[in-house]
């Protein structure tokens, strides 16, 4: 820490050290510090870092600059603190690729849009904090200085992490002005969930008095004190600065021995007088290197100013011994902003505009990418407006390739300030926006912008526009950008008109404009538009022909593989597994297009994987095996802020808790599924989940009920994903004999008949039908038929086949005894014990009814602690269903009063006074 003590920051220094301690014990956040220039922010910073060095925190630093690009602090913090010298297997996969956005060493992949499903700013935040656990291993703290010039994606980023970190080892700590043009976008960060900011004021006239006289050593007497405190007006640096001129000025005797000149009264008046005591040359490059930015760039200032290098260091010595500059981690800098306002104040208006031609000039001649932002500026305040625009729709270009969205949109709107560009501006800025999910700003912005715009310009921000529409399933509008676009021959006019009919569920017209898409893609779209043709074709296909489908999807593969377009590989792997799915109810792509979007970072697609893999799990293994990832992906789901991947996973984990018999779990799993357009399956979805527990407990009437309200509102949507509900659906209405040949005939008609799962399901309805209309070997035909399609899908298989089996017992058709006492015991292993006992009702009822003795319910180890025995099991598993004692004795072939014997044993075991705590007290041991 400075040497000297920190007057007049007591409050901020005890935030500060309460924070740095916290840090060491695991809880981190973000810490903003804020006040005007000079009151004394980076001071309070350089405390902190002592502070935690003493506390044995590792300290890394970053600090923003004007013009600096995107994550700039983080950047240099990452890299000072050794991140490029970190293998990047350390961090995991979705992450690793995010992080070359940061770290340039780490950008293995190349750079692609971003995807519409997920902010990049939250991935990369997730990223930092894996990096950093790489890195440091344990408490750190990030000290990020100057963010008021920092980019809106870095602010962004501090916000999302602010949160992130609370129960994490990290603290930024960071400083910002509250006098400057971009402090809104701080004011923001202030009010962001675990920032704690510090404010502060100027210090009070004794305060800033104890800091001068600290500052003087005794070299100056208390009434000389007096009038420079009074001028610094609380301000820290001022005073200081202050303080060290009079100590020089005392020095220095006034001619004929009068005394030195007098102090000057103002830090503008200050710098004016340092200035003064240079020689013109050394004065020229002073204000050259003000105008050039932030920090003086002493390679770039010989050519600015036209003087050789030894010229221009000369002026650099003279200006450091004027107290002007100072030497800061190996560099000269200013030493304080202010000084450099200052020096810019003393220009006028045509020599700063001079200045920054020339400088703009001499940037854009090095050649440094980094150069370019700073050289746009440098042109608009020359007023060289033009090629300043096009440098700034250049580096907003960019960054939305890259993911800073934030910061591309600040750099349209300096392109906008300009006036020149504006139709160019518009196009982009409707294409920022709609990736930030800003639909309908975006759309608002290109309208604005169409009267302005013509000819080719006006066709572009026409198919902007009709992509944007689709993106917010306003088809319509789509369709009607698109031809106001007049360009009928555009593969993207045919592929966007393609896929909004799509949407509508048009399909007899989408069909045409799709395959039309891809004709005029394969002339003269490019491989990026085709593989877009290309999948929607493939989408459309897919509800009539799953092998056209899969030759699209894989054409578009094979495209995006040979010109090493990663994104649209993942999309048409995608494709082509839910064609696997839908012809075999197993896909070999699903897992590779995963695998290829994590190492690309493409979390939103690698997400969608998981998501449709989730039903295929259902079907197979069961509800409940897919809990596990899907509490996983709620996770992320949540915390990235993709509804479409937050909605599938609590569905997933609803799905789960109504199969193990956890009525509360299920709703509040529901209870997190987002209702809004991302997710239009949502009130289907709901259905099926709640139908769960009465089909379980064989409430078919119930189940029924439930179900039919979702599916109902679904199956007049064509393009509908070919959930295995439908086929459910179809079975139960045909099982309880509600208006059951009418749901058949619809999912005859629907594209999710061509699913197995679906189809099987229909097979058996079917039999149920025929069996129901006296036709035995119709009903025996159809139910094989529904045995092949179904063998692929073990658990809805049985799921399925009890409904069938119990029609055949009831109809007396087939042989249903074996297929019951095999599901019986495949029930029983599973541990599915409300469809083992449906499966014992109905053997009993054909007349071979399995003998019980002692239960067979496998009884969990915090109820065996308790002393619940295998058939109080079978008992309380009843009743946690709902089942009154006379339905228990019933299924278990019991009296009612041995029933009631053990529901008291029950009772007495768990400590629960009624058959309601009962419940509640095995879902809270069970869960």
């Amino acid at each position: 820490m400075d040497a000297a003590p920190l007057i007049g920051r007591a409050d901020a220094m005890a935030v500060v050290r309460s924070a740095v301690t916290r840090v060491g014990a695991g809880s981190g956040g973000v810490l903003l510090v804020v006040g005007e220039a000079g009151v004394g922010k980076s001071r309070l910073l350089t405390e902190a870092a002592g502070l935690a060095r003493e506390h044995r925190v590792e300290v890394l630093r970053g600090r923003a600059t004007d013009s600096g690009g995107a994550y700039r602090p983080l950047t240099e913090a990452l890299l000072r603190g050794g991140a490029g010298d970190l293998d990047p297997a350390t961090v995991p996969a979705p992450y690793r690729a995010a992080l070359g956005r940061l770290l340039p060493g780490w950008a293995t992949v190349s750079a692609t849009a971003p995807e519409g499903s997920v902010d990049p700013v939250l991935v990369l935040g997730e990223a930092v904090v894996r990096v950093l656990d790489a890195l440091v291993g344990g408490p750190c703290l990030l000290v990020l200085e100057d963010l008021h010039w920092a980019d809106a994606d870095t602010l962004a980023l501090l916000e999302y992490l602010a949160d992130r970190l609370r129960d994490r080892p990290v603290l930024v700590a960071a400083s910002a002005r509250d006098d400057e043009p971009g402090s809104a976008a701080v004011d923001r960060l202030t009010a962001g969930p675990g920032v704690r900011t510090v404010p502060l004021a100027r210090l009070s006239a004794a305060e800033l008095a104890a800091l001068a006289d600290q500052r003087a050593a005794h070299r100056l007497g208390a009434d000389e004190l007096a009038p420079l405190v009074a001028r610094a007006d609380g301000l820290p640096l001022l005073a200081e600065e202050l303080v060290d001129e009079a100590v020089r000025t005392a020095r220095v005797p006034g001619p004929s021995g009068l005394p030195g000149p007098s102090v000057p009264r103002t830090m503008t008046a200050l710098v004016r007088r340092r200035l003064g005591r240079l020689d013109a040359m050394a004065q020229e490059c002073l204000r050259a290197a003000a105008v050039t930015g932030t920090d003086p760039d002493w390679e770039l200032l010989p050519t600015v100013v036209g003087r050789p290098e030894d010229v221009v260091l000369g002026a650099a010595r003279a200006a450091a011994d004027a107290h002007l500059l100072h030497e800061d981690a190996g560099r000269l800098r200013w030493r304080h902003a202010l000084m450099r306002e200052a020096v810019l104040a003393g220009l006028l208006p045509p020599e700063r505009a001079a200045l920054a031609r020339r400088a703009a000039e001499a940037l854009l001649a090095r050649g440094r990418a980094e150069d370019v932002a700073r050289a746009a500026e440098l042109l608009a305040e020359g007023d060289d407006r033009d090629r300043a625009a096009t440098l700034f729709l250049g580096l907003a270009r960019q960054d939305r390739a890259t993911g800073a969205l934030r910061r591309a949109e600040q750099l349209l709107d300096q392109a906008a300030r300009t006036g020149a560009a504006p139709a160019e501006v518009a196009i982009e800025r409707v294409a920022v926006l709609t990736a930030v999910g800003r639909i309908g700003e975006a759309l608002d912005a290109g309208v604005e912008a169409l009267p302005s715009a013509t000819g080719e310009l006006h066709a572009e921000l026409c198919l902007r526009l009709a992509r944007t529409a689709v993106a917010a399933r306003r088809w319509r509008d789509a369709e009607d950008y698109v031809q106001r676009a007049g360009r009928p021959e555009d593969p993207r006019s045919l592929l966007l008109a393609a896929d909004a009919a799509f949407g509508a569920g048009d399909v007899e017209r989408a069909g045409p404009l799709a395959t039309a898409a891809v004709t005029r893609a394969e002339g003269s779209g490019g491989p990026a538009v085709l593989c877009e043709a290309l999948d929607v074709a493939g989408r459309v296909a897919r509800l009539r022909s799953p092998p056209a489908a899969r030759a699209a999807f894989s054409r578009a593969g094979q495209v995006a593989e040979e010109h090493r377009l990663v994104p649209q590989l993942v999309t048409a792997l995608l494709g082509l597994g839910t064609v696997e799915l839908l012809e075999g109810e197993v896909s070999q792509a699903l897992p590779r297009a995963r695998e290829l979007a994590a190492a690309a970072g493409l979390l939103g697609q690698a997400s969608a994987a998981d998501v449709i893999l989730f039903d295929s799990v259902v079907v197979e293994r069961g509800p409940r095996a897919v809990e596990e990832p899907a509490r996983v992906l709620l996770d992320r789901g949540t915390r990235l802020r993709m509804p479409e991947v937050q909605a599938a996973s609590a569905f997933g984990v609803a799905l789960a808790r109504a199969a193990s018999g956890d009525p509360a779990g299920m709703e509040a799993a529901l209870a997190r599924l987002p209702f809004s357009a991302a997710w239009p399956d949502a009130d289907p979805l709901v259905a099926g989940v709640r139908a769960l527990p009465l089909l379980l407990a064989h409430d078919l009437a119930g189940a029924n009920a439930v179900l039919d309200v979702g599916l109902t509102r679904l199956v007049g949507h064509r393009v509908a994903a070919p959930l295995h509900q439908f086929g459910l659906w179809a079975l139960l209405r045909t099982a309880v004999d509600d208006r059951g040949a009418a749901a058949r005939d619809v999912l005859r008609e629907l594209p999710a008949v061509l699913r197995p799962a679906n189809r099987g399901a229909l097979h058996y309805a079917d039999a149920v039908a025929a069996g129901r209309r006296g036709r035995p070997d119709e009903a025996v035909a159809l139910f094989a038929r529904g045995e092949v399609d179904l063998a692929g899908v073990p658990w809805l298989h049985r799921l399925l086949r009890l409904l069938a089996l119990e029609a055949a017992v009831a109809d007396g058709w087939g042989d249903p005894v074996p297929l019951l006492r095999h599901d019986l015991a495949e029930h029983e292993r599973a541990g599915e014990h409300q469809l083992a006992r449906t499966c014992r009702d109905l053997l009993k009822r054909a007349g071979a009814p399995t003998r019980r003795g002692r239960g067979t319910s496998a009884v969990p180890g915090v109820l065996r602690a308790a002393g619940v025995t295998s058939r109080e099991m079978d008992v309380l598993t009843l009743v946690s269903s709902g089942l009154t004692n006379a339905e228990i004795a019933a299924r278990l072939y019991l009296s009612p009063r041995t029933v009631e014997t053990h529901v008291a044993s029950l009772l007495a075991k768990l400590g629960a006074a009624d058959r309601g705590q009962l419940r509640s007290r095995v879902a809270a041991l069970t869960p």
